[in-house]
């Protein structure tokens, strides 16, 4: 092989043998140029399942007060704005594709502690702290139907501490504290085609524990709960469990800086730690597992076929595709952005994006993300 005017050519000698009459015969060779021309004229198509169709930029209506909470279907999203004329009062809207103009759905009331969208985004579950009750009330974006889960009245004692869904949008678990009797916590697990809300008691904690969060498992069986121990107080802890019978019974404990966990299956979950390292880890087996390292912020696609992240140090997202506990074709699919919301639709074909556009101190991007710029990136 030879190389000639940046490319490369094919020096192939024929040995040739000429009759020609009336002159001397013999051997004679003949040099024919073949070029690699198709090589040259098609480079090579980039093969990544990750491939950036459109970006959209969210309008700034209300951008100080809005919180995305996800997806009600594959082209539209939902999120809580105040309201200008109702001060003590928050608006659920919905904004259709192509995500313009968005519309109201309902109100909420300026008691509400914490709102989270299920994952179909059929329902939304609403935990309301007031000076006389705790209340937990589950709102159809349907029919705009509200069913009561659970509540407390302030001479219980008793209060909410958190709750959030099940990937399937089957269960709704939470965490009631009783302020006199630290004995008295436990874990509640309500099923939505059930209608019934089951106790599970956390005899395994310390007095002086501080609950902080609750995951369940789409099964229902299996459950990660963050805290601070008595001892530790300033460092965070995670506790695996099972569900078994009308108590938690702990299998895995861990130390970790973060509360981003993820469930991966009913017996696989992710979790985040301080120094950036993402982990899987699976109770079958006691296997821990590197999945990314220096990572930021994460989203596993609902099939958990994708995964959303950044870097630490970075202001780029990142979209690849999960094959067992390795990630393939990492690509940036948007530069400029630190996100702390990142939202996958059901069919992984758009990711909503809410974050800070400037990287600063990690603790001022917490609280003032919300003023931040919004996109939805669309994916081919």
């Amino acid at each position: 092989m030879a190389k000639k005017n940046g490319g490369w050519v094919s020096w192939i000698l024929f040995p040739l043998l000429l009759l020609v009459s009336g002159c001397s015969t013999g051997l004679q060779s003949e040099t024919i140029i073949i070029t690699d021309s198709d090589e040259m004229d098609h480079p090579p198509q980039d093969s990544s399942p990750v491939q950036v169709k459109k970006i959209y930029r969210l309008s700034d209506e209300n951008a100080d007060t809005v919180q995305w909470l996800g997806w009600s279907s594959t082209d539209s999203i939902v999120g809580t704005f105040k309201a200008a004329d109702l001060p003590e009062r928050f608006m659920i809207r919905r904004l259709a594709y192509p995500f313009e103009q968005s519309e109201n759905i309902t109100e909420i009331n300026m008691n509400t502690s914490r709102i989270s969208l299920s994952p179909d985004g059929k329902h939304v579950a609403e935990m309301t702290m007031s000076r006389k009750e705790a209340s937990l009330k589950l709102n159809s974006l349907k029919d705009l139907k509200k069913t009561e889960i659970d509540k407390f009245s302030a001479s219980s004692q008793m209060f909410l501490q958190d709750m959030s869904w099940s990937d399937n949008s089957q269960y709704i678990s939470y965490l009631v504290l009783d302020s006199v009797d630290s004995s008295k916590k436990s874990l509640r697990l309500f099923d939505t085609k059930t209608g019934l809300s089951k106790p599970y008691a956390l005899n395994e904690f310390e007095e002086n524990d501080t609950l902080i969060s609750i995951h369940i498992s789409n099964d229902g069986r299996s459950a990660l709960i963050m805290l601070y121990e008595s001892d530790q107080p300033v460092k965070k802890t995670m506790v695996l469990g099972k569900l078994i019978d009308d108590h938690f019974e702990a299998k895995y404990k861990r130390q970790t800086g973060e509360n981003q966990v993820a469930w991966i299956g009913n017996d696989q979950f992710a979790f985040l730690e301080r120094d950036g390292t993402l982990y899987e880890y699976d109770m079958r087996n006691g296997e821990l597992s590197v999945i990314l390292e220096k990572v930021y912020a994460y989203a596993f696609s609902q099939d958990k076929k994708f995964i959303a992240y950044s870097l630490q140090g970075e202001d780029v997202v990142y979209v690849g595709k999960m094959q067992g506990r390795n990630v393939l074709y990492n690509k940036p699919v948007y530069h400029g952005i630190i996100p702390m919301n990142l939202k996958w639709n059901s069919e992984n074909s758009r990711l909503l994006i809410q974050g800070s556009s400037a990287f600063t101190n990690p603790n001022i991007i917490q609280t003032n993300y919300l003023k931040e710029p919004s996109l939805i990136i669309e994916l081919e």
